[in-house]
């Protein structure tokens, strides 16, 4: 229960695994696992991975990426898996925009156990977090422009899309070394419309705590849904972690982040020669602890499209 970070994330991999497991008769045990994967998640502000294998693959001659799904129906039929997944994939075949990752379709492998893989081009770059550490000359500001022209096509789009789980890792760098939103293994009906629907990372379909709006943390479960402003917070969390290397309060231990998160606390400006006033404070609206305060993307893509002159 005290592990952290790279100790915790296998044991929470694993306990999930046993839980989904369909094949295990684990009786007693099961509210077991489940008391200790929610107590250690607690503790380390961490999550399981639902699936997360990058594998390279070819497909026509072109290099893709195939994401293989852990965690989510092993024993089960593949013409149910398939069945499960199919209206999240018809949903994300429909997106077009060079902001957003594109999707190539499901590749299914039936043994040992039938897994599901979500096909999407090739990344060499890398994600945001690892573009930031490796290319420490990349136009900054270019990279915040295209992930908020992505954000602002999925809440734009006709249902409007809700990302859930907007963070560097979910943002991949493509050949142009131009940013493009991902990760949307997941996709899920919000109960309280038809026409909104949240796409949730696959790694993480209950959010990643530096990434998080402070209103996610109420107990209030109405006031603790994903929404519109919560993907701009997310968005402005990402702006930081451009100019600073790291979200808000990564330097904090999970619980101490989650009160300082929750609270709202100053952050303090991150050193970089590309920051400047007008820039900082649109990194703040979106940070806003009030969600009514938060600009749309809308306004967000407005504001970096006049900077960017797009």
């Amino acid at each position: 229960m005290n592990q952290k970070d790279h100790r915790a994330q296998p044991l929470l991999n694993l306990m999930q695994e046993l839980l989904d497991d369909a094949s295990l008769a684990l009786g007693q045990y099961r509210s077991l696992i489940t008391t200790a994967l929610v107590q250690l998640s607690r503790n380390s502000g961490l999550y399981p991975e639902r699936y997360g294998d990058v594998y390279e693959g070819n497909l026509g001659g072109r290099i893709v990426a195939v994401k293989m799904m852990r965690g989510c129906g092993y024993g089960r039929d593949p013409a149910m898996l398939m069945k499960a997944f199919s209206k999240e994939a018809v949903l994300w075949a429909q997106l077009s925009s060079p902001y957003v990752l594109q999707f190539y379709g499901i590749y299914a492998i039936a043994n040992p156990s039938p897994r599901l893989g979500l096909v999407s081009p090739w990344m060499k770059n890398g994600n945001l977090t690892e573009y930031l550490n490796e290319s420490p000359r990349m136009d900054r500001l270019s990279l915040m422009t295209d992930i908020a022209f992505g954000l602002d096509y999925l809440h734009s789009f006709d249902p409007p899309v809700i990302h859930g789980d907007l963070k560097g890792p979910n943002i991949l760098i493509t050949d142009e070394h131009r940013a493009c939103v991902a990760d949307f293994g997941l996709c899920l009906l919000v109960q309280n419309s038809a026409l909104q629907i949240t796409m949730t990372s696959s790694s993480n379909a209950q959010g990643s705590l530096f990434w998080m709006a402070p209103e996610l943390f109420n107990d209030n479960e109405d006031c603790a849904r994903k929404n519109f402003a919560t993907d701009v917070y997310a968005f402005g969390c990402v702006c930081y972690e451009i100019f600073n290397g790291k979200p808000p309060f990564f330097d904090l231990r999970p619980c101490q982040a989650r009160i300082s998160i929750k609270e709202s606390r100053p952050l303090p400006r991150p050193v970089h020669p590309d920051l400047d006033d007008t820039i900082w404070t649109l990194i703040l609206q979106c940070l806003h602890g009030d969600p009514g305060t938060r600009p749309s993307m809308d306004e967000v893509r407005q504001q970096l499209s006049l900077r960017h002159n797009r």
